[in-house]
């Protein structure tokens, strides 16, 4: 199924290499990044797995090798700190995967094949155990979106979920698909303008949607492709200076009115509330962002994530 690598000094360690080993894959581990990188010139690995504190030098190094050395090599972080304190560095490397400890086994072993085949990166069915049939309303116009997200509020509701905050979840929703239909098609002046659309014939949004007996999930999908982790990146670097900014202007009374703006906003919400998400690209070809959300809403209270699957090819 693929090689990993595991690079991290502390027992948690072993924990990895076990989850991954029964899933089938073959592991290697290491305690440093001198020891990762001897590693790397002695086996051809699928995927290096790090943790973001080592002895001596830290992932970050690890990862600037990787991208200098072994540029098809994906990665993944794992940390027990909040990202956001180190945000820069993982946008500075273009550092697509940070996974928070503890972590989820199934989250972990569905990544790391998804980073490594690149195959089956799209619908809900493959990132979560479906019962009964996906639902899918189509869009075609700005008119339907509002219509279209209150249609899957009564369906979440009628298999018996409560939404946790459903005032932001409506938020996220709406912007996700709105970038969808605007941005993704080249509207992004009409966006701004807040100019109602009509997509051309034969494009389209799709919102799908989905449960099981634990989960609900929600996915948007455009088939254009044109978004990619570094824009992501982007997008939550710049939402986490605004937050700064805001926390800052709290504490000076500093007018910071002309300095605040919604960028990147959805997608920053999407990682701090989703119990799991992913956004699966397919360059030039199929963007969708897929959120699920736990029956257990405490099964999410832990610190966001960040996992982007892109498939350049």
């Amino acid at each position: 199924m693929g090689r990993i690598l595991i690079v991290d000094s502390t027992p948690y360690r072993e924990t990895m290499a076990g989850t991954l080993g029964d899933a089938g894959f073959l592991v290697e581990t290491a305690e440093s990044a001198y020891d990762a990188m001897a590693k790397l010139k002695s086996f051809d690995f699928d995927l290096v797995i790090a943790e973001v504190e080592l002895p001596g030098d830290n992932a970050f190094d690890l990862y600037n090798y990787i991208s200098t050395y072994y540029p098809y090599i994906p990665a993944i972080m794992v940390t027990d700190r909040d990202m956001d304190t180190f945000f820069d560095r993982i946008f500075a490397e273009g550092i697509g995967n940070v996974l928070s400890k503890p972590l989820r086994s199934e989250e972990l072993v569905n990544l790391t094949e998804k980073l490594i085949s690149k195959k089956n990166i799209f619908g809900l069915n493959n990132y979560m155990n479906v019962e009964g049939d996906v639902k899918k309303i189509r869009i075609s116009s700005s008119e339907q979106i509002r219509k279209a997200v209150a249609l899957v509020f009564k369906q979440i509701e009628e298999w018996g979920f409560s939404i946790g905050n459903k005032s932001v979840l409506n938020l996220i929703l709406n912007e996700l698909i709105i970038n969808a239909v605007y941005h993704s098609h080249g509207y992004t002046s009409e966006k701004e303008n807040r100019v109602q659309i009509k997509l051309a014939e034969n494009e389209f949004v799709d919102l799908c949607f989905a449960r099981n007996q634990d989960s609900y999930g929600i996915s948007i999908t455009d088939y254009k492709g044109r978004l990619s982790k570094l824009m992501i990146l982007d997008s939550i670097q710049r939402a986490i200076e605004q937050t700064r900014l805001i926390l800052r202007a709290a504490e000076t009374g500093e007018d910071i009115t002309d300095m605040v703006s919604e960028t990147g906003r959805g997608i920053d919400l999407v990682r701090k509330l989703s119990a799991e998400y992913f956004f699966a690209i397919k360059n030039n070809v199929r963007t969708e962002i897929i959120l699920i959300f736990d029956r257990d809403t405490s099964a999410a209270e832990k610190s966001p994530s960040l996992k982007i699957i892109e498939d350049i090819n």
